[in-house]
């Protein structure tokens, strides 16, 4: 009896050792070789398409609505077992602006880079009044203006121009900086805004989600946010 109780536990030790080796050497997704970020993937309010071909990855990014966010590039590198990619995101534009002649004002249109899925530009207006007394004389776009949804700080040094903005609402739209070139009249602004921040995805052992986090902004303080997809 000592004998077969024997026998049956080596037995059973030797079918549990077996079924660890089996799950140990059962072959997971390889990222890098089958380009497992390849291809269309949709998110809250976005649609992306991120290309891999094996350690190389970039993306963008659609909104769903045009008028409520916008597109953007990914860039970025993955990880070495190739299952997190990370870098920076970017939504860009042009803006052209026209000076009122008191200078208290201005109007002009702006556009979001045909980026993703676009199938053509999405182009806005812009009007803005200045808050405060004008600050300098001979740079008359020098100061603090507000439009219907951002405040601008603008700084002017001859024809160059530079400046940021943050939006009233931080929860539908991100803070962004502008450059621009001024007329010799000093009436028109003629420029670009980009606005950029960091993210990280990382993909499910399956290959069809991942889970993600962004931030608005470059720095180290930067407020954190989840951006998760599924593949579709």
């Amino acid at each position: 009896m000592k004998t077969i109780f024997l026998v049956a536990l080596a037995t059973i030790i030797l079918l549990c050792s077996s079924s660890m080796v089996t799950a140990e050497e059962k072959p997971g997704i390889d990222i890098l070789t089958q380009n497992s970020w390849n291809g269309s993937w949709a998110s809250d309010e976005y649609s992306l398409l991120i290309l891999q071909n094996g350690s190389f990855i970039a993306g963008s990014y659609t909104p769903d609505n045009i008028t409520a966010r916008d597109p953007g590039l990914l860039k970025g590198t993955l990880s070495e077992d190739g299952c997190t990619f990370s870098g920076i995101w970017s939504e860009a534009g042009t803006v052209s602006l026209i000076l009122a002649d008191d200078g208290e004002s201005f109007s002009g249109t702006g556009t979001v880079n045909q980026e993703g899925l676009m199938e053509e530009p999405f182009t806005y207006t812009i009007h803005g009044t200045r808050e405060g007394t004008r600050q300098d004389v001979n740079n008359t776009w020098t100061g603090t203006w507000k439009t219907g949804s951002k405040t601008y700080n603008l700084t002017q040094n001859g024809t160059a121009l530079s400046g940021s903005y943050i939006p009233f609402d931080l929860d539908s739209d991100e803070p962004g900086l502008i450059d621009g070139v001024i007329s010799e009249d000093g009436k028109i602004m003629n420029g670009t805004w980009i606005e950029t921040g960091k993210f990280s995805f990382i993909m499910s052992d399956d290959g069809l989600t991942f889970n993600g986090t962004y931030t608005t902004e470059l720095t180290e303080q930067a407020v954190t946010d989840s951006w998760n997809g599924i593949k579709i």
